[in-house]
């Protein structure tokens, strides 16, 4: 939008501007009628696959023959990648569709070419990216994700646990199992020496669980509000982020009491430029997900890169 003149007075390209969030909604729906295995959420792990993930660690009595075991910290063996089924029909609205960037935003998807922005936060991919760039000596956001699967957030953060013991029968009253996270960054405030014992790979780990469990929370808060059954989140931050994406459908999973799923979607980069066609070449999908066809198909393209009702020679392009 910002170099649409240029482009046409210097290269005599026409952009056809289109609304950013119209055209996500629009290419995400599009995609969600037409292809097949598209929609996935994330499970815990089968019996199996939870015994191969058990390591083993010393007992405190230096007994090397003796061993206990010791399970990956903070995962809750949510990793079994489950595809979901998806057609954009009447009976799938209303929905959220939280988009996490530098900041987030919350969508309330009512039906095609209906949504409307509810909520958000100022908490985002750029308050993670921005807080690793001062704790951490990482340069670039690929990086700092492979250096926070290498950490341990139980040296950063208070859990339950560490309040009330690992085995209290005060976690049963309040319905709390130990590893749950009661303070973000909390432990390290009764340290004389913060930063002492620490790796840059536990706080860029912390730091990753606390800003992705509040995103989570928010949705959450506003699928209740907004009386949605269905949250798909999409945006920069979960691209290549698995850890996140994990924490979410334990997360909405866990506060929905097992109701709710966090859903995700393979092509979601994609949908932006998607939408912008489709919305410049007039194609929509109805209120059952079918395709709006024009009479030369659902793909109608000239050779002057406009529909027929514009008749003007020249180039174009959405943006």
């Amino acid at each position: 939008h910002k170099y649409a003149d240029e482009w046409e007075r210097y290269l005599g390209i026409e952009i056809a501007k289109q609304d950013e969030l119209d055209s996500l909604v629009a290419g995400m729906q599009f995609t969600l009628s037409d292809v097949v295995g598209e929609c996935y959420t994330f499970k815990p792990q089968t019996i199996r696959e939870r015994s191969s993930s058990v390591c083993t660690e010393e007992t405190n009595d230096g007994d090397s023959q003796k061993s206990v075991p010791k399970y990956k910290v903070d995962q809750y063996w949510w990793s079994r990648k489950v595809k979901r089924d998806f057609v954009a029909k009447s009976d799938s609205y209303p929905y959220l569709l939280v988009m996490i960037g530098t900041g987030v935003s919350v969508l309330r998807v009512d039906g095609p070419r209906k949504h409307e922005r509810i909520s958000g936060s100022t908490i985002g991919g750029g308050t993670y990216w921005g807080l690793c760039r001062l704790l951490t000596d990482v340069e670039d956001f690929e990086s700092v994700l492979s250096l926070a699967e290498r950490g341990d957030p139980s040296k950063v953060d208070m859990m339950v646990g560490d309040i009330y013991g690992k085995e209290s029968d005060a976690l049963d009253k309040l319905g709390l199992t130990a590893n749950i996270v009661a303070s973000s960054f909390g432990k390290l405030v009764a340290k004389t020496d913060p930063a002492d014992g620490l790796k840059q790979e536990d706080l860029a780990r912390a730091l990753l669980l606390m800003v992705t469990n509040n995103i989570g929370q928010v949705a959450y808060l506003n699928a209740q509000l907004h009386n949605t059954k269905r949250i798909y989140f999409v945006g920069n931050f979960l691209r290549h982020n698995n850890l996140s994406q994990r924490r979410l459908a334990y997360a909405i999973n866990y506060w929905s009491k097992g109701k709710m799923e966090a859903l995700f979607l393979e092509h979601e980069g994609y949908y932006g430029a998607l939408g912008s066609f489709l919305l410049h070449q007039g194609i929509s999908n109805d209120r059952d997900g079918k395709v709006a066809q024009s009479k030369d198909g659902p793909f109608s393209i000239r050779d002057d890169g406009k529909t027929s009702k514009r008749g003007k020679k020249q180039r174009s392009m959405s943006l």
